[in-house]
């Protein structure tokens, strides 16, 4: 447990969507945040006078990131690549970064606490119930066998450490799940999930609350954290529906279409050094009949509460995107 005298916190990933909100719901618990940005990040979601910026890169080793954990208490490991083109882009950020951050802490932060946040994709899809924390690891993508070795690296650090898989994240500043919201104020649902898909998913909010919850107990090693229900494609489709007012058309797309329109999509981005929205690799995760976790250990250790219901949470999410003129 982080003593409150000496909350002390490095958030890298600050700039994200979740990062933003976990740099909010460490504020409000009294911590004090150094954020870790690189030259180009874009500080639109941070509250900039009420932290410290450091500029770094978690992909570079160096004295940069030395002094960037130096004389914390905790380090927030958020930076990630979600989507890209090849494997090798997700081990350069996400295996190689960890690496780095592991590294830097050893050197220059040994006592400290490192809260690393992986992905339900590194455990993989649940099949007959929702995953828990002794099922073995099964990653069916190349996103989540990165975020599984992350996981390695921390695991053998020798650094105390908490790891949070996440399932879904949604919610205010979100750019993944806006094209869904997107398609939907026009009247289109595309379906490549299997029919009943069945999901866990979590706000960022609550997300952020219990990921500072984990660094203020004493709990160690994995954690799922979720909204504590399991929903279907179909019922998160209907939410998103009554919160932009509009009865969408669903349309089942076919896998190998899916698949040939995520390749010209990779293609793409590859050539725009940009984020693919869709790769072969999330197809494959998008298709799988049942990403659930359980959450219980969360709920026992860190004392964690979900406090947004999916409904609400979508609700609330169509309000800011209309406000940001984002749908």
């Amino acid at each position: 447990m982080v003593r409150e005298r000496s909350r002390v916190a490095l958030v890298t990933g600050a700039t994200g969507f979740v990062g933003s909100h976990l740099v909010e719901a460490l504020l409000s618990r009294g911590w004090r945040v150094r954020c870790l940005v690189r030259r180009s990040s874009v500080l639109k979601w941070l509250p900039v006078d009420d932290i410290s910026l450091v500029n770094a890169d978690v992909s570079i080793p160096g004295d940069d990131l030395d002094r960037a954990v130096h004389n914390v208490s905790a380090v927030f490991h958020l930076a990630a690549v979600t989507s890209a083109p090849t494997e090798a882009a997700y081990n350069a950020a996400n295996v190689e970064g960890t690496r780095n951050v592991v590294n830097a802490m050893r050197k220059s932060a040994p006592d400290a606490l490192l809260i690393f946040c992986s992905s339900l994709a590194a455990a993989g899809p649940a099949r007959s119930r929702p995953l828990n924390e002794t099922d073995e690891p099964n990653p069916v993508s190349a996103y989540g066998r990165s975020k599984l070795t992350a996981e390695r690296i921390v695991e053998e650090s020798g650094i105390e450490h908490v790891i949070i898989r996440p399932p879904a994240v949604y919610g205010p500043r979100d750019k993944d799940i806006l094209a869904a919201f997107r398609l939907v104020s026009h009247g289109l649902a595309l379906r490549i999930a299997p029919e009943g898909q069945r999901l866990s998913m979590v706000h960022a909010e609550d997300l952020a609350r219990g990921v500072a919850s984990a660094a203020e107990s004493e709990g160690r090693g994995v954690y799922y954290i979720t909204d504590g229900m399991v929903h279907t494609w179909e019922s998160i489709i209907d939410h998103i529906s009554r919160a932009v007012g509009k009865t969408p058309k669903v349309i089942a797309v076919p896998t190998g279409i899916a698949d040939a329109i995520s390749r010209a999509d990779t293609f793409r981005s590859s050539v725009m050094g940009s984020k693919p929205l869709l790769t072969p690799d999330r197809i494959t995760e998008l298709t799988q009949a049942n990403w659930t976790c359980d959450d219980t250990r969360a709920r026992l250790d860190f004392d964690y509460e979900s406090t947004i219901s999916l409904p609400d949470g979508i609700k609330s999410t169509a309000e800011w995107y209309r406000a940001q003129k984002w749908i």
